[in-house]
């Protein structure tokens, strides 16, 4: 009898991204019987991975001060609310709305999506349309501010991109990352910024490559998913359409990515990590999703689980203890 064939094997891949040295880290993907990963998994960056708005924050406050010529008050807050539309374009058009066009209704991001995104979504998010050009224009600015403030950050105290890290996500990406498990960013920033933040983050020590605005053009993340598939299939790594997990803060713009991708007629199963702080934003989505149709399809068509942050225990260290108990995982 040939026990290798009983037997698990790996392959080494090399990750897209650098760390702070230059150098592309090697990732081993454990392949399974049946010729697949156990999974595939698929990361938010932003308030799922880390905190990043100390940077976010004074990027739009710069931004907003050299296109209008003014402060704005309370700028950060109101760009923060809008963080889950999907991609940047629909954030920076959000936002172009408010501060030039005095749509302040729109500092509601539900207001926004039914009054403007619901409407405009396919000039927004494509390539030769007005609206998409002139929120590419802020974004082409932007993700040079941030990055340059990153770099700064970096430099005057770089412990302070471990004290961002939200470690409880952190701690699953790298358990994940222990059973073999191929990760893939999807975030809603541009390519200089995310370059730079992944070496800071040392992201490029889970992920094998992050998808950016870049690869948005025409959509949300659900056009991502199957480009970063095929990233592993171009590697010879056979993908199960029913082993897709999600993680993220987003129910609508990350778990929702997973609900809207379609892969023709094959039958596809994703879990879904949503990653909220407290309970109060457990009770708040509840809610959210009793009204809201398109939250209650998401629920019904995938497997989704709450990850509360503030509940994971902690050791002396501060490590996050994962398998204490599953107190902070609640079935949405």
């Amino acid at each position: 009898m040939d026990e290798s064939k009983n037997k698990n094997s790996f392959i080494k891949i090399v990750s897209e991204l650098e760390d702070i040295n230059g150098i592309h880290k090697e990732i081993s993907i454990e392949i399974t019987q049946d010729g697949a990963p156990r999974a595939v998994a698929f990361f938010d960056i932003d308030k799922t991975l880390a905190e990043l708005k100390n940077i976010h924050g004074k990027a739009i406050r710069v931004l907003f001060k050299e296109v209008f010529g003014k402060e704005f008050d309370d700028i950060e807050d109101v760009y923060f609310k809008g963080f889950r539309l999907g991609n940047s374009f629909r954030e920076f058009d959000r936002m172009i709305g408010i501060y030039g066009q005095n749509h302040l209704e729109w500092i509601e991001p539900e207001i926004y999506i039914k009054e403007r995104l619901n409407k405009k979504k396919r000039e927004i998010d494509n390539d030769g349309f007005e609206d998409h050009n002139i929120a590419k224009m802020f974004l082409d600015r932007y993700v040079i501010i941030a990055s340059d403030i990153a770099d700064d950050i970096f430099i005057k105290n770089k412990d302070e991109f471990e004290s961002v890290k939200i470690k409880p996500v952190m701690a699953l990406a790298k358990y994940y990352k222990i059973l073999g498990v191929p990760m893939f960013g999807m975030t809603a920033n541009g390519k200089k910024f995310v370059q730079t933040i992944a070496k800071y983050l040392n992201l490029s020590e889970i992920f094998i490559d992050i998808a950016t605005d870049e690869d948005m053009v025409g959509g949300g993340k659900e056009i991502i998913i199957p480009k970063l598939i095929k990233k592993l299939e171009d590697k010879g790594i056979k993908v199960s359409k029913e082993r897709l997990v999600i993680v993220g803060d987003s129910l609508f713009g990350d778990i929702g990515s997973g609900y809207r991708y379609k892969d023709n007629s094959n039958e596809i199963f994703i879990k879904g990590v949503l990653v909220l702080k407290d309970i109060d934003e457990l009770n708040k989505i509840k809610n959210q999703i009793k009204n809201n149709s398109e939250l209650k399809n998401i629920i019904e068509n995938t497997e989704v689980e709450a990850l509360i942050i503030d509940n994971v225990k902690l050791d002396i260290n501060g490590n996050p203890l994962l398998f204490s108990n599953n107190n902070f995982l609640k079935k949405l």
